[in-house]
C-alpha cells in the first residue's frame, strides 16, 4: 500500500511540473512584430467586406468613441485576464507598467495596419474620403487590434 502512496505522490509532482503554468516573458521587439502580423491576418478578412464599405458614413461621433472604448476595454481585459494573470510576482511586475505598454503597441499597430490596408486596396476611395476615412480605419482597428494582441496569447511560453 505504502508503494501505491509513493506512487501517486510521484505522479501528481510530475503533473505539477508539466503543467506549470509559465509566466509571461517581459515585452520584446519579437512581440511587436508578432502582433503586425496578427492585426494584418484579421484585418485582412474584414477589409473585403462590403459592410465595412457602407457603415463609415452612417457613423456619428458617439459610435466612433464607442468604438475606440470598446477597443480599449476588450485589450485590456485580454491583457489583464490572458496575460498578467500568469505574473508570479505582481509586486515586482506592477499592472500598469505591465498592461500600458501592451495597451499601446497593440492599439497604435491596429491603427497603422488598419490605414495600411484601407490605402492598399483602395478602400479610402470607396468611403468617400474625409471624416469617413477616419471612421473606417477605426471602425477597422477594432479587428486588427484583436489579432495584434491575439498573437501574445497564442505565443509558446
Amino acid at each position: 500500500m505504502a508503494s501505491l502512496q509513493s506512487i501517486a505522490d510521484e505522479v501528481d509532482f510530475i503533473k505539477k511540473l508539466l503543467l506549470k503554468e509559465v509566466p509571461p516573458e517581459h515585452f520584446s521587439m519579437k512581440d511587436i512584430v508578432r502582433s503586425f502580423f496578427g492585426a494584418a491576418f484579421i484585418g485582412s478578412t474584414f477589409i473585403f467586406s462590403r459592410l465595412l464599405i457602407e457603415i463609415p458614413p452612417l457613423l456619428a461621433t458617439r459610435h466612433v468613441i464607442a468604438i475606440v472604448v470598446s477597443t480599449l476595454a476588450i485589450l485590456t481585459a485580454e491583457i489583464y485576464y490572458i496575460g498578467y494573470q500568469r505574473v508570479e510576482n505582481k509586486k515586482a511586475r506592477p499592472f500598469g507598467q505591465f498592461w500600458l505598454k501592451r495597451l499601446l503597441t497593440f492599439y497604435a499597430v491596429s491603427i497603422i495596419v488598419s490605414s495600411y490596408l484601407a490605402l492598399i486596396y483602395n478602400v479610402i476611395h470607396l468611403v468617400g474620403g474625409g471624416d469617413n476615412v477616419i471612421k473606417l480605419i477605426v471602425a477597422m482597428s477594432l479587428p486588427c487590434s484583436i489579432g495584434a494582441s491575439i498573437t501574445d496569447l497564442l505565443k509558446k511560453y
